[in-house]
């Protein structure tokens, strides 16, 4: 199989309200087969889903379902969230490169790619499959790369489990993201530097296809990791990832934080939602002092779950049925 990468060139700056297949259509002599892959910036900007506002990190929770992560930066706060749009992303995917507007994701990027393969075909004669890209990091793994965020007529996933490898043992857990790989491909000839938004890739007729195609998202028991460390020992105490509670708390900072600092943020997640407890911080230890012994013991516990959070190991010492001293341990 031999595959080209066409990059579209010659588009003009788009806009609201432009006619995205006609102007593709017009740039590039599309063939029967081919995989059209768009930014998906470039759909928001046709779509006039560019929003005037300097309150971007409202901005992001507006257009999010639930918060994965964040933190404190020496800008203001990032978070990874689950976008109102399906995917996980940093800041709900809202672009500002190359645009005097904060542009949003299509609100269901599976339907903005139909109508724009409609489009297309419509204004070409040729069958073809339709890609909205986006670009993304991955955990564990340094940069950025492209995946489809949408994408219609596209064969998106291979499943090659049962089936034998080369030396006659069954797959059990091999299935190929195809139009993760189609998106990151494309972006090998195209780029917001050169300001080309849209290429083709031609020679994967085999992957067009009608019939309905499973979401790319994994959600629910299938998604291991829909907090991060922080995140989760926060919510198990009561404090939501992303709301005000988190933010009075305290985030964590991107880089290098002194004990003292996380220690404080750890009592306040411990104290969170719970009876008066009487606390005495320095720099790496704290006592605690209460006339009720289980709400004593409900906050003792509770920091050191907070401390473990915050990546934190303690000692704890007794000093009486009403005080208990706890050291952090570095």
């Amino acid at each position: 199989m031999t595959i080209t990468l066409l990059p579209v060139t010659g588009l003009p700056e788009i806009a609201a309200g432009d006619d995205l297949a006609t102007l593709i259509a017009q740039a590039i002599h599309l063939q029967d087969g081919d995989i059209v892959v768009i930014t998906s910036k470039v759909v928001s900007k046709a779509l006039g889903l560019g929003v005037l506002t300097h309150d971007r990190q409202a901005l992001v929770l507006e257009q999010s379902t639930a918060v994965v992560a964040e933190r404190a930066t020496a800008t203001g706060v990032t978070r990874i969230v689950a976008s109102s749009s399906g995917p996980v992303m940093t800041g709900a995917g809202i672009d500002a490169s190359n645009s005097e507007e904060l542009l949003v994701l299509p609100p269901d990027p599976d339907a903005a790619a139909d109508d724009l393969r409609t489009a297309l075909q419509a204004a070409t004669g040729v069958h073809l499959a339709v890609v909205l890209s986006d670009t993304s990091g991955r955990p564990w793994r340094a940069g950025l790369s492209d995946f489809a965020l949408g994408s219609s007529g596209l064969q998106r996933l291979d499943d090659l489990r049962g089936l034998a490898d080369t030396h006659g043992r069954d797959l059990a857990v091999t299935v190929r993201n195809l139009a993760d790989e189609i998106a990151s491909a494309a972006d090998l000839v195209k780029g917001k530097i050169e300001r080309v938004p849209v290429a083709v890739v031609r020679g994967s007729a085999s992957l067009l296809t009608d019939e309905p195609q499973p979401s790319l998202v994994r959600t629910g028991p299938t998604d291991w990791f829909a907090l991060g460390r922080h995140e989760a020992v926060r919510a198990a105490l009561g404090v939501t990832p992303g709301s005000p509670d988190a933010e009075a708390v305290g985030l964590p900072a991107v880089g290098e934080e002194p004990v003292a600092e996380r220690l404080q943020r750890a009592v306040r997640a411990a104290a969170h939602g719970q009876p008066p407890v009487a606390v005495q911080v320095d720099e790496q230890s704290l006592e605690l002092a209460a006339d009720d012994p289980v709400a004593l013991g409900r906050v003792w516990a509770r920091i050191e779950v907070a401390l473990a959070g915050e990546r934190l190991t303690c000692s704890a010492q007794q000093l009486g049925p009403q005080r208990v001293r706890i050291t952090v341990r570095t």
